[in-house]
């Protein structure tokens, strides 16, 4: 009896592999984003709802914005990763894609966004150092942010969390390459990215190479989080 049901079982996983789609053509993964070195998606699962299967081969940095249930059906897994609130890390898919479904267990939306990373990096060098002598703006020491923590600096991004006291403004380092900034707080957020109002989590901006970065907490009560990722 165990021969048959194994049968039947790798038949259907053989069937949900050939089914899968791209994570960014997958109906709840919400393209908001998509140029030369970022592709976002903004994903919202409703409660007791189920993607279908999707595949993610792209490097990729996941930020999780809520605190939700969830389980997976999984075909191909490169790691575990640890869906919670404000979870952000990143993955290459260097060596193995991830091949899943998702579906939410919760009676809250599940709320996540996927960066895919799809530029290659290049002789932009680290988008965060600072300007040296010789004015090549990739040379010289790392600057850091001011009020953030750096989370991680793969291959294709430097990313950390900035979180700003009530009534700060602060000016980013310029970058060589592009920034995307995304808010981690809400709702009812009160931060401003370049006059770009940031209400709820998840509203984002990108930021062309060598832009200017002003980022401000108009909040009197509340710390305002933000994830900046400066890419490579």
């Amino acid at each position: 009896m165990r021969q048959p049901i194994f049968l039947l079982a790798s038949l259907l996983l053989s069937l949900a592999a050939r089914t899968q789609v791209q994570v960014s053509e997958e109906p709840r993964h919400h393209k908001v984003l998509a140029n030369e070195w970022v592709r976002v998606l903004d994903v919202h699962i409703p409660p007791h709802d189920t993607t279908q299967m999707h595949k993610h081969s792209t490097p990729s940095v996941f930020i999780v914005l809520s605190n939700t249930r969830t389980g997976s059906q999984v075909l191909v897994e490169p790691g575990k990763p640890s869906f919670a609130d404000g979870n952000i890390w990143f993955e290459s898919f260097q060596d193995k894609p991830r091949i899943h479904r998702v579906w939410n267990e919760d009676t809250v939306e599940f709320h996540v966004m996927d960066i895919e990373l799809p530029h290659t990096p290049g002789s932009a060098g680290n988008p965060a150092a600072g300007n040296s002598s010789s004015g090549n703006p990739t040379s010289g020491n790392t600057i850091d942010p001011p009020f953030s923590k750096l989370l991680f600096d793969a291959k294709p991004a430097r990313v950390y969390r900035l979180t700003l006291p009530p009534g700060q403004h602060e000016a980013l380092p310029r970058s060589p390459a592009p920034i995307l900034v995304i808010s981690l707080s809400g709702p009812g957020a009160n931060g401003v990215v370049n006059r770009q109002p940031f209400t709820k989590k998840g509203d984002y901006l990108f930021l062309p190479a060598n832009s200017p970065v002003a980022i401000a907490n108009k909040s009197v009560t509340a710390d305002q989080q933000f994830a900046v990722l400066y890419l490579k």
